[in-house]
């Protein structure tokens, strides 16, 4: 599954906390008497309770307010306004101290009440759903319980949901935006809960939710081209997945993060069962490196190397092979013996057998222990039929050691050696083979024993008859 960011917005819940609390404390001297069509008031005693937080707010100290609200609501009744003004009022504390998990249960009961007595306007409605959204949504980010995230993050969207629906705010809005945003960021990361389970139907969810939005906005924020990017890549549609990256790569060109998924997703693609599509995909992702590249990006030496990797999956052996020599050179692609290696094989593909021989010379040169590269000189010059070259070279490999398969390389050697009627070299050799580990692997090492054995033989019994 993709991952997609998570949004919290802890500065702005205690902003909006604060006004609330001041408006809150502003309001606490309004008539206990109850005018015909005014809305429901503090009762004279709460009132007079409520006015000794002004000085607490003032001097920050929270705790000894939160005290003063505990022992009032105590001697309230839990059904009266009274009880949701105090729940609220403790609410807004409790996150201008940061503490918002515990912010919620208050609120929840402030927003209970008010539903079922009508107590607060539309407008404070709104805004403790906007709060109650925000907070089980950071709570369902931070805990590591995933029924809990589950639970927590069903809360969120359904208070997100419950705003939007009851929002009178134009779609260009940019509170509603921020919800809008919020709303389908939830559905996304709640359906991610388990990678190895994704809720597809969360996904699919998400992306409507998005793709409506866009509908609505004229310049919606570039994270909601982030989730439903990321929503597509869910359900395997990476087309269209690209088509969106490419849009986002022409808005904000310098943003790698951007160039970097795209890459991986030509990938993808690439791996179509239609040879012409499945080349031209290869193709994109190569080209979109270079793009890239062109604006000062993606020019780690790995991702130097993964541009290489791409030409030479595409068959490119020549492009592939000037970028790596030349990345080895300057230091673009690091200087690794296994680069080294590939810089030999790919001079072999485009059939320059002594530029192999030169690049792995070189390259003993910053690893002069590795035998594995003297054993690779030593393969090519044999296939140029230079067999003295390749006994000299298998010599220095077997000294040295650090040898991928030494088994074979004492093969080898021993063959190589039975050529050039070394034959006393050939036998320790294949000797040296037979009793190495992985030897049961080269099937015809008694018969090469066998044949060296008669040589030597045949050259003693040769011998006093040349006397």
């Amino acid at each position: 599954p993709v991952t997609a960011p998570l949004f919290l917005f802890p500065t702005r819940l205690g902003r909006l906390a604060m006004a609330g609390f001041a408006l809150a404390c502003v309001v606490l001297g309004r008539p206990v008497v109850l005018a015909a069509g005014e809305r429901p008031q503090l009762s004279e005693r709460t009132s007079e309770e409520l006015g000794k937080l002004k000085e607490m707010a003032d001097a920050k100290n929270w705790e000894a307010a939160l005290r003063l609200l505990a022992n009032l609501q105590a001697d309230t009744n839990p059904d009266s306004y009274d009880s949701a003004f105090i729940s609220q009022i403790k609410a807004k504390i409790l996150m201008e101290k940061g503490d918002y998990a515990n912010a919620i249960e208050p609120m929840e009961f402030a927003l209970r009440s008010s539903d079922s007595h009508d107590y607060l306007e539309a407008r404070d409605t709104q805004e403790l759903v906007y709060y109650l959204a925000n907070l089980y949504y950071q709570e369902a980010s931070t805990t590591k319980s995933p029924p809990l995230q589950q639970q927590y993050f069903t809360k969120a969207a359904d208070y997100a949901q419950r705003w939007l629906q009851a929002s009178p705010k134009p779609g260009q809005d940019q509170m509603r935006q921020e919800v809008q945003l919020l709303f389908v960021t939830i559905l996304y990361n709640q359906a991610v809960i388990n990678p190895e389970h994704v809720n597809l139907a969360l996904i699919k969810k998400a992306q409507v939710e998005i793709e409506n939005a866009l509908v609505r906005i004229n310049r919606p924020k570039e994270t909601f081209y982030v989730l439903l990017i990321a929503a597509l890549q869910n359900q395997g549609d990476y087309a269209r997945a690209a088509d969106l990256l490419e849009l986002l790569v022409r808005q904000y060109p310098a943003k790698k993060e951007y160039w970097a998924q795209l890459v991986p997703i030509y990938l993808n693609l690439a791996q179509d069962k239609d040879a012409d599509k499945a080349r031209a995909y290869n193709t994109c992702s190569i080209i979109t490196i270079e793009r890239a590249q062109a604006l000062g990006l993606m020019k780690t030496p790995k991702e130097n190397f993964n541009l290489v990797g791409l030409y030479f999956n595409a068959g490119q052996f020549g492009k592939a092979t000037e970028l790596l020599h030349s990345g080895l050179k300057n230091g673009a692609i690091a200087a690794e013996q296994k680069n080294w290696e590939l810089l030999a094989y790919s001079y072999q593909q485009v059939d320059k057998p002594y530029q192999a021989i030169e690049a792995l010379k070189e390259a003993t040169q910053q690893f002069p222990a590795a035998g594995q590269l003297d054993f690779q000189i030593a393969t090519i010059y044999s296939s140029l039929d230079k067999t003295e070259e390749a006994y000299r070279y298998l010599t220095a490999a077997v000294a040295k050691g650090r040898l991928d398969h030494p088994a074979k390389a004492y093969y080898f050697l021993a063959y190589v050696s039975f050529e050039l009627a070394k034959f006393n070299e050939a036998l320790v050799a294949v000797d040296k083979a037979m009793a190495t580990s992985g030897a049961e692997k080269e099937s015809q090492l008694p018969q090469l024993k066998q044949a060296i054995e008669d040589a030597i033989r045949e050259r003693s019994q040769a011998a006093p008859q040349t006397q």
